[in-house]
C-alpha cells in the first residue's frame, strides 16, 4: 500500500491511499486549485481516484470535494449524520451504504470506526488490501481502549497531535474555545498523540504520521519532539525502531510505500 497526505490542519485535510489496484482519498478541505498542485507535487492522478472516504462535515475536511466529484465523478461515502452539510453538487455521489459496517471498495477492506468529536459523526478508518493495513484517526477529543483496538496492529498510522497544552491554555484563543479543544469531544494533544503511540508502538506499528497540528497552538518540532520523548521513555527508539512524521498544513508527505 502507498500512503501520502497532501494537506494536514484546520484550513484543509486530505490524504490518499493506495493498493496495487484502488486508490482512495480521505477527505479533501482544498479549492481545486491547491488540491491539483500537491496531487502533481505528489505524482497522484486525480482521475484515478475510485472513491472518496469522508470523516466528518467540518468544512476543513469537505469544502473541496464538491468541484472534485463533479469533474471526475468519483463515488462518494460519508455517514448520514454528516451527509446532510455536504453540497448539493457532492450529495449526487454518495454511495449509500450503512457506515457503521465495514464494506469493500475494490480489494480495500474499510473497517470505519466513531471517533469523539463535536461533529454530527466523526469516522476514522482502518484501511487494509489484505497484506498491510494503514489507519486514520484525526479530530477527536481523547482516546479510548475501543479507538486503540481499530488502531492496534496497522502498518501505518496517522494520529492527531493538534496542539501543546501549555500554548493553548497561555495563547489569544477566547476561554470558551480553549475548553472546546481540552475537551472530551475536541481535539488531542501532543502528550495524548505521544501516549497513544507508545501504546500503539507495544502492539507492533512501525511508521506514525502526525496531523492536524495546529499553526497557533503547536509546532512540528514540538510535536515531534514530545512523541520522540515519550517513545524514549518506553525504551523505543524514533528513527530505529519506530519512524515518526508530520503531516504539515501547506506543504505534502513524501509517499510512504508499505512493502
Amino acid at each position: 500500500m502507498k500512503f501520502c497526505n497532501l494537506a494536514s490542519g484546520s484550513k484543509g485535510n486530505c490524504t490518499v491511499v493506495s493498493s496495487d489496484n484502488i486508490t482512495l482519498m480521505i477527505d479533501d478541505g482544498l479549492n481545486i486549485r491547491d488540491l491539483t498542485q500537491r496531487a502533481r507535487e505528489a505524482n497522484i492522478d486525480l482521475g484515478a481516484i475510485d472513491a472518496i472516504l469522508v470523516t466528518h462535515e467540518h468544512s476543513d475536511h469537505i469544502k473541496g470535494i464538491a468541484p472534485l466529484v463533479k469533474k471526475y465523478s468519483i463515488p462518494l461515502y460519508c455517514h448520514k449524520e454528516s451527509a446532510s452539510c455536504l453540497d448539493a453538487y457532492a450529495s449526487a455521489y454518495l454511495v449509500e451504504r450503512d457506515m457503521d459496517l465495514p464494506f469493500d471498495i475494490g480489494n480495500i477492506h474499510v473497517s470505519p470506526f466513531r471517533l469523539p468529536h463535536d461533529s454530527n459523526y466523526n469516522l476514522g478508518y482502518r484501511l487494509s488490501d489484505g497484506k498491510k493495513t494503514v489507519s486514520i484517526a484525526t479530530d477527536l477529543g481523547c482516546m479510548s481502549e475501543s479507538i486503540i483496538r481499530n488502531l492496534a496492529e496497522s502498518d501505518l498510522i496517522m494520529l492527531e497531535s493538534n496542539h501543546d497544552i501549555d500554548m493553548l491554555r497561555q495563547g489569544s484563543y477566547p476561554f470558551l474555545l480553549k475548553q472546546r479543544i481540552l475537551g472530551k469531544n475536541g481535539h488531542l494533544s501532543n502528550d495524548e498523540c505521544a501516549q497513544s503511540i507508545v501504546t500503539l508502538a507495544k502492539y507492533g506499528t512501525k511508521r506514525f504520521v502526525l496531523a492536524h497540528l495546529s499553526q497557533e497552538n503547536n509546532t512540528p518540532e514540538l510535536a515531534f519532539e514530545c512523541t520522540a520523548k515519550a517513545l524514549e521513555n518506553a525504551r523505543i527508539i524514533e528513527g530505529k525502531d519506530v519512524f515518526v512524521e508530520t503531516a504539515l498544513q501547506h506543504k505534502s508527505t513524501q509517499k510512504i510505500i508499505l512493502d
